[in-house]
C-alpha cells in the first residue's frame, strides 16, 4: 500500500488515477474538517468533491516531503472558509449522521449524539476545526499547520 507521500508524487508525475487514494485516505478527515466549519452535511459533502479537484489543480504547489495531509486540510479549510463566507453561518448544528455503533442502542447514541451537539454548539468556529481535527488522530504540530496557529 503506498503512502500518501507516494500517492501525491504519482499525481504530479501526471498520474491522476492516484487520486483515488488520496481521495480514499483523505475523505473521512476533509468531510469532518468541512462539515466543523460549515455546520451542514450537504454542503460539506459539495466542498468534498470540490477539495480533490482543487488538489489536482494544484499539485505543483505542493512541496515534496512536507505534510501531504496537513496540506490537503489546509485546501479544505480555505475552501469550506470561503463557503462559509458565501453563506453565513446557519445557528443550528445538525446531528451527525453516522450510523449507530454496534455497542451503542438507539437512544445511548442520541443522548451522546445530543450532548455533542450541545458541547459543539458553544465552542466559536476555530475551537470546533481544532476538536475535530484532534478527534481525527491528527497531531498538535499538524494542527497548528493547518490552522495557521501556534
Amino acid at each position: 500500500m503506498q503512502t500518501l507521500e507516494q500517492q501525491i508524487e504519482k499525481i504530479k508525475d501526471g498520474d491522476i488515477s492516484a487520486l483515488e487514494g488520496v481521495y480514499q485516505k483523505m475523505q473521512k478527515s476533509v468531510y469532518l474538517l468541512s462539515y466543523s466549519i460549515l455546520s451542514n452535511s450537504e454542503k460539506a459533502k459539495d466542498i468534498l468533491q470540490d477539495i480533490f479537484i482543487k488538489v489536482a489543480l494544484n499539485i505543483s504547489s505542493y512541496t515534496k516531503n512536507t505534510n501531504p495531509a496537513a496540506w490537503i486540510c489546509r485546501i479544505a479549510r480555505n475552501l469550506s472558509y470561503t463557503e462559509y463566507s458565501k453563506s453565513k453561518r446557519n445557528t443550528s448544528i445538525e446531528v451527525f449522521e453516522e450510523s449507530i455503533p454496534d455497542n451503542k442502542t438507539g437512544e445511548e447514541f442520541w443522548v451522546d449524539n445530543i450532548m455533542l451537539k450541545n458541547a459543539m454548539i458553544k465552542l466559536e468556529l476555530q475551537e470546533r476545526e481544532i476538536v475535530t481535527l484532534f478527534s481525527q488522530g491528527y497531531k498538535h504540530k499538524e494542527i497548528a499547520l493547518i490552522v495557521g496557529k501556534p
